[in-house]
């Protein structure tokens, strides 16, 4: 079914019309009649031991009202990802330390009247430090000699190792007629939200703790917290108000420990906000990597053997780091039939990594579209024509994969991309005035695919429908948005299947006093895994009055039927056709009247992959060495685009973090100052929108069979092969072989210099011979 009436339909999101007012409220400005203010004193040093905290002079402060220092608070280790429980979730941090891992780890805390006698306070905490040895870089943690950061819990500073394979490498290679070996680097960045990491928390006099955070996963730290505050689930209620934006830094815990210690201590609520400072060192960038991949390809272009080996540095705390390298060995896709992935999540001094965009995918991807895009200038094949010649299929499986996909519109990416870099290359023939000699341009191309949920199959979400009496409805799910529309997208789903308008739906959503249970906003899983909770709650409402239904009328089930949201009740003396609406109001009332609701969850067996297409056109001055990115076009196969406005937004800024992620984002450490020093946005290079290139979306028309009405996601597949297709084109333009990124730091308006060490080392090639 995809003649819709809702669905498919850009509708205005929920929240726009408060955001554009002003009148959204975000946790930065919710006000708890006595709430007083936190602030963490944070390490200045990568690699440290706490010799001594003098708190006295700090106590003094007007307004301060009490202080923490680590023998204060419980020493329990913990991991801070908002991931359900697993192996992979080493235990590692602890809420205060005395024996900081990086600069800004949690010295001690501080609650005051005003935020400015916290940061008084914090001036006066009199800290003595012994400054131990720092490693930063992957290279250095892995060099022999050099000091492990956890040797409680491995020898190395390597944390975690993981493979996954299909085949044999060797005999893949063994077949390839020409086998391509490279090394590619890509550097850690920023989220960069505009909304700066904010929490209350309130110790209730009953004993309870309520908090209001920016969140991605409400229920996974709730989860931690009761673990580590010895308390219940239960009694702890995590609500996420309106939110700027999340990327993955708010899938942790950040500083509800802290804010939750200092309620308890002083009995008021307590508001912590993270300076643009703290944001920028302590909350998470995403993995910094070095990728040494090999192919091995027949004369014609066939895939024979991919081996990918991958190093992540995680910084001192795993945090997500292994579930970061698990999940990017499950986004080749192309068929291989001889597939080796061998994971290192790498220990390092260097801020703490953890989920972003991609989840690992950004960087392995990069690397992968790069070498494609060499193989086949080799081969002299058309690089869209290589890549469609291996590109998976719908009963094909990815490498190492379970289950073969249901659904596939490459070929439509493919088209729709095409045709609007023709319309691009027609028009600017027809304007081009004078051309500079020096200016060279051209087009590269990359493909990209993600996840519709949890790769591990940990992605769970539920849903509760109530129906009102006059036929209204209530949603309420775990489910929470963080500015991406879902919520508008859920309700669409209700509303489609229930044939009733959008304005009779109204949501309750991230709320764990008042939502059931969700696994978190991670791993691009709203749209499928929430979404099919919802259509279920949806189909289970439609059930229940149905039922509901043969009572008051005293009719057999095969007597009622349900079909585009309208009851048709056959009854001996005639037919009579109602609406959802009119049906619940017919049993709502009278001496048997019913409550009616709808509930479901779901937990998603398989993950349908989406799938895009980018180009990107490019102008490269080879005089002054500058680039300019002109024209971004990205297709994606979502499936049924549940709210086509919300996923052209979604897809817009992807293309906006996989530019900066390709042109100038990284975090630099200042090899002098041992520390990193992109502390701030003006030392943190990031593009504005005067900065972007056109950019255009084209959504491909797929249904994927087992999500809600055919819906997959979209929200991290929009960045995935942005960096790829840009050094592609830069390639196609100059012939650099370009192996890291970013490619500058150096930025003139919407030109940036390339970088001094883009050039690769020259790829090995081997001929078998028979």
């Amino acid at each position: 079914m995809t003649d819709f009436q809702i669905v498919g339909k850009s509708y205005p999101r929920h929240e726009s019309m408060q955001k554009v007012m002003g009148e959204a409220v975000y946790t930065g400005d919710i006000h708890i009649p006595g709430m007083v203010y936190g602030a963490i004193l944070r390490s200045p040093y990568p690699h440290a031991k706490v010799l001594s905290i003098d708190k006295s002079e700090a106590e003094k402060v007007d307004g301060v009202l009490g202080i923490l220092l680590p023998e204060d608070v419980p020493q329990m280790p913990f991991n801070c990802s908002g991931n359900p429980p697993s192996v992979l979730l080493i235990k590692d941090e602890k809420i205060l330390t005395d024996h900081p891992l990086h600069v800004g780890d949690r010295i001690a805390a501080v609650v005051a009247a005003t935020p400015e006698a916290c940061e008084e306070a914090l001036n006066k905490l009199a800290v003595q430090y012994k400054v131990l040895p720092a490693v930063f870089t992957i290279k250095e943690a892995l060099a022999e000699n050099t000091y492990t950061i956890h040797p409680e819990l491995v020898e190395d500073n390597i944390i975690k190792k993981m493979e996954a394979k299909k085949g044999n490498i060797e005999e893949g290679i063994a077949r390839a007629d020409y086998v391509f070996e490279e090394k590619f680097y890509t550097p850690a960045v920023q989220h960069v939200a505009m909304e700066p990491t904010t929490c209350i928390c309130h110790f209730t006099a009953a004993g309870k703790l309520m908090i209001w955070s920016t969140s991605q996963t409400p229920f996974q730290e709730r989860r931690i917290l009761s673990e580590l505050l010895n308390m219940q689930e239960n009694d702890i209620r995590i609500i996420k108000p309106v939110m700027g934006g999340g990327f993955g830094a708010r899938q942790q815990l950040h500083n509800q420990h802290v804010g939750a210690l200092l309620s308890k201590l002083v009995n008021k609520p307590v508001k912590i906000v993270n300076t643009r400072e703290e944001e920028m060192y302590t909350t998470a960038v995403r993995h910094e990597s070095v990728i040494h991949l090999k192919i091995g390809v027949t004369a014609n272009g066939k895939i024979q053997a991919f081996h990918a080996k991958v190093y992540f540095n995680t910084g001192p705390y795993t945090s997500h780091g292994p579930t970061v390298m698990a999940a990017a060995s499950r986004k080749l896709q192309y068929c291989v039939e001889n597939y080796l992935y061998e994971g290192y999540c790498v220990l390092t001094n260097a801020p703490v990594a953890g989920a972003m965009r991609g989840y690992g995918n950004p960087q392995v991807t990069f690397a992968r579209e790069v070498l494609l895009n060499r193989i086949a200038k080799k081969l002299n094949i058309d690089p869209v024509e290589l890549r469609l010649l291996n590109h998976i299929q719908v009963g094909d499986k990815f490498p190492a994969a379970t289950s073969p996909i249901l659904s596939c519109e490459i070929k439509d990416c493919v088209r729709g991309a095409e045709e609007i870099k023709q319309i691009i290359d027609k028009k600017e023939k027809t304007d081009r005035k004078q051309k500079n000699k020096n200016l060279v341009e051209a087009w590269g191309v990359a493909f990209g695919c993600h996840t519709s949920g949890p790769s591990s199959k940990e992605g769970m979400s539920s849903c509760v429908i109530l129906a009102n009496d006059d036929g209204t409805v209530n949603l309420m799910t775990g489910s929470a948005d963080i500015g991406q529309g879902s919520e508008t997208a859920l309700s669409q789903v209700v509303a489609e299947e229930l044939g009733i308008h959008m304005k009779d739906v109204t949501i309750v959503a991230a709320d764990t006093g008042k939502t059931p249970y969700d696994t978190g906003t991670f791993a691009s899983s709203q749209m499928y895994v929430s979404g099919n909770a919802v259509h279920r709650a949806a189909v289970d409402l439609v059930n229940n009055l149905k039922l509901a239904l043969e009572k008051k009328y005293q009719v057999d089930p095969h007597q009622i039927s349900w079909q585009r949201g309208r009851y048709s009740i056959c009854t001996e003396q005639d037919q009579k056709i109602l609406s959802f609406k009119d049906s619940v109001r017919d049993v709502s009332f009278g001496v048997k009247g019913i409550v009616l609701i709808g509930s479901a969850s779901f937990k998603a067996q398989e993950s349908p992959p989406p799938f895009a297409v980018c180009w990107a056109k490019v102008a490269v001055d080879l005089s002054t060495y500058t680039a300019e990115v002109k024209h971004i076009i990205e297709a994606v196969d979502v499936g049924t685009a549940v709210n086509p406005e919300v996923v052209t937004g979604q897809v817009e800024g992807g293309i906006g973090m996989g530019f900066g992620y390709a042109m100038m984002e990284q975090i630099e450490i200042n090899g002098r100052a041992n520390k990193p020093i992109s502390s701030d946005l003006l030392h943190y290079k990031l593009p504005l929108s005067t900065d972007m290139p056109q950019t255009h979306v084209y959504i491909a028309k797929g249904y994927e069979p087992t999500g809600p009405l055919g819906a997959k996601s979209v929200g991290e597949l929009a960045t995935v092969p942005i960096a790829p297709a840009i050094i592609n084109a830069i390639s196609n333009a100059t012939g650099e072989e370009i192996n890291a990124l970013p490619l500058s730091h150096l930025m003139i308006p919407t030109k940036y210099r390339m970088h001094p060490t883009s050039k690769s080392v020259k790829k090995r090639e081997n001929k078998h011979e028979d």
